[in-house]
């Protein structure tokens, strides 16, 4: 399974349950040492949310989640033990009710990045072509 382009999950992740009312935050408690952006990194161990507002498969009474297994997450590392390994963006997480918690926001700040290759060229055009003086700039000679 492919993790490229996946973001981290962090300490108060938004999250939603697809059988709860409201969505919900994680809070991690199994990692105290990784974080990513100043906010500390969601492992598999992590299953610690606050109620999902009410339950649909349980007539709409309060939801009190029943975490099983993470799923989708970053099989490649571990962090503290082999089972602890780092939630991406498409991990997600089945109740024993019956409904499935996936993640809605990893509460990573987007960094932009440089415009893909094509693209490149015209920025950098562009650019010169703002700055006139860059473009006719002959070398100057080295008085020796």
């Amino acid at each position: 399974m492919s993790q490229t382009g996946q973001e981290y999950v962090c300490n108060g992740a938004l999250c939603r349950c697809d059988k709860g009312s409201l969505p919900s935050q994680l809070k991690v408690l199994t990692n105290p040492t990784v974080y990513v952006q100043g906010k500390l990194m969601a492992t598999t161990l992590d299953k610690v949310f606050m109620p999902f507002g009410t339950c649909i498969v349980k007539n709409n009474t309060p939801c009190v989640p029943m975490l099983l297994m993470w799923e989708k997450y970053f099989d490649k590392v571990s962090l503290m033990t082999p089972a602890q390994h780092p939630l991406l963006e498409k991990s997600t997480i089945r109740c024993a009710i019956g409904g499935q918690v996936s993640v809605m926001s990893t509460l990573q700040i987007k960094v932009p990045g440089l415009p893909p290759p094509p693209q490149v060229e015209g920025v950098r055009t562009a650019s010169m072509s703002l700055c006139p003086l860059l473009l006719n700039q002959q070398p100057t000679p080295n008085p020796s």
